[in-house]
């Protein structure tokens, strides 16, 4: 395998193309041509053995000190394709243990990092501490907030001019196409196709500033009815109809904010389930700490970003049902699972302190042998809650969570039925099939 590899590597060869005509071939002097398919694998190989040197110098040290927050899942660092994050404690010996790793890493495989597009931040260090580890690893200071992967790294709130780069991109794509010949058809394909996928990608990892998605679709709707700006008069329909199916008598032109929302949710999603990934481990270490996802208050001392993934918890919380089994995965307080939608709306915290129950109890704990253990659910003088029976729990069947639709059926979840419930809903339209 490492032959073929290598095969790959250094027998590359290239051609010049001029004028449309291919001319001569020379050799490659080493590495891989851009965009080659295999240059991703072969990335990941190699700064795979940078991970494993890494954890090599901390075990072997033992003079390392992870970063705040970072310990319990011994983060160092992140990398995606050749960007590279690394976290530690602020004193010397922290950074010396990193910069070992490096040089090691530099020997074997030839790459070093680029002292001019390298920085170092610092937080709440003196002025000396500072000195010493500028005097090792020599990257010059940053500042925040700083774009990495294409969107900025912050922790206070994202404001319009973070965002302004999103809005050059759409204006700049628009300029492109309006002094084409376009249809209206043409227009509106775009717009769904193009300009509507655009935002996706920060979408889907900030809530966007109102005045954000309301400048984005008035560039939408100006190139819709007006081939260019917007102007007074020329729209013929709201853009909240503009947004509805087309069986409701809409385009089917997604909502920016509603899409936004339909993206974010899947953060909560991946949260509730548990996903087997970094980020939601970190999630439940650093952020819930053993609280369940639907109690955990919104405080200020905490990221903008995760503030709002909690605030939008009334707007999705009753669409994520929890299907029973053996009931030990559910909240029994603060899971949709029981008829009347999540109990904690109907039993305080008092009264299940007051049955010697725990706020942290699963529906296993509050059934036993097909009845209610909970007096509340017993002897509720609304009979609100005890005209429901127990469900039967099985020993085999976990429990799972599924997403409801607006018709009440239960599915699997995806943003685009997260975005079907949430979005205004209209009746239909008896001309459709005709249009």
């Amino acid at each position: 395998m490492i032959d073929w590899i290598m095969t790959c590597v250094s027998t590359t060869s290239y051609s010049v193309s001029i004028n449309g005509n291919v001319h001569g071939y020379f050799k490659g002097g080493r590495g891989l041509r851009q965009a080659d398919p295999l240059s991703p694998y072969l990335f990941t190989l190699v700064m795979e053995v940078l991970n494993l040197m890494i954890k090599r110098k901390i075990s072997e040290t033992g003079s390392f000190s992870y970063h705040r927050n970072c310990e319990e899942q011994e983060i160092t660092h992140l990398c995606f394709a050749d960007d590279l994050l690394i976290f530690s404690h602020g004193d010397s010996e922290s950074v010396r243990v990193i910069k070992d790793s490096l040089d090691e890493f530099s020997s074997v495989s030839g790459l070093y990092p680029s002292p001019a597009k390298s920085e170092a931040f610092y937080c709440s260090i003196g002025q000396f501490t500072k000195s010493a580890i500028h005097s090792i690893i020599q990257f010059p200071d940053g500042s925040l907030p700083v774009r990495y992967l294409g969107v900025p790294l912050i922790t206070t709130r994202l404001y319009r001019n973070d965002c302004k780069g999103l809005v050059d991109k759409v204006k700049a794509r628009l300029n492109d196409w309006r002094n084409k010949s376009l249809s209206f058809a043409g227009r509106l394909q775009l717009i769904i196709s193009v300009l509507s996928s655009m935002q996706i990608y920060w979408a889907s990892i900030f809530i966007l500033p109102i005045s954000i998605t309301k400048e984005i679709e008035k560039l939408m709707r100006g190139f819709l009815w007006c081939h260019g700006e917007l102007k007074r008069g020329k729209a013929k329909v709201s853009w909240k109809t503009v947004c509805l199916p087309k069986t409701q008598g809409g385009l089917g032109v997604k909502s920016l904010a509603d899409w936004n929302l339909a993206l974010m949710a899947s953060h909560s999603w991946r949260i509730l389930t548990n996903k087997d990934s970094l980020w939601v481990k970190w999630i439940h270490s650093y952020r819930l700490k053993d609280r369940n996802f639907w109690d955990a208050p919104i405080r200020s001392d905490v990221g903008w970003g995760w503030r709002k993934i909690l605030g939008i918890r009334d707007k999705i919380r009753d669409f994520i049902v929890s299907q029973i089994g053996d009931g030990s995965a559910t909240s029994a307080w603060f899971d949709n699972w029981h008829p009347v939608g999540p109990l904690c709306r109907h039993i305080t915290p008092r009264n299940i302190l007051n049955a010697n129950l725990s706020l942290d109890a699963r529906v296993r704990d509050i059934i036993c042998n097909g009845s209610w253990i909970c007096p509340q659910m017993r002897d509720d003088s609304n009979h609100l809650l005890s005209n429901h029976p127990p469900p039967v729990l099985s020993t085999s069947v976990p429990d799972r969570l599924l997403w409801r639709k607006r018709d009440g059926s239960l599915t699997h979840f995806s943003v685009h039925d997260v975005w079907l419930s949430i979005r205004p809903n209209e009746p239909d339209v008896d001309w459709y099939h005709m249009v």
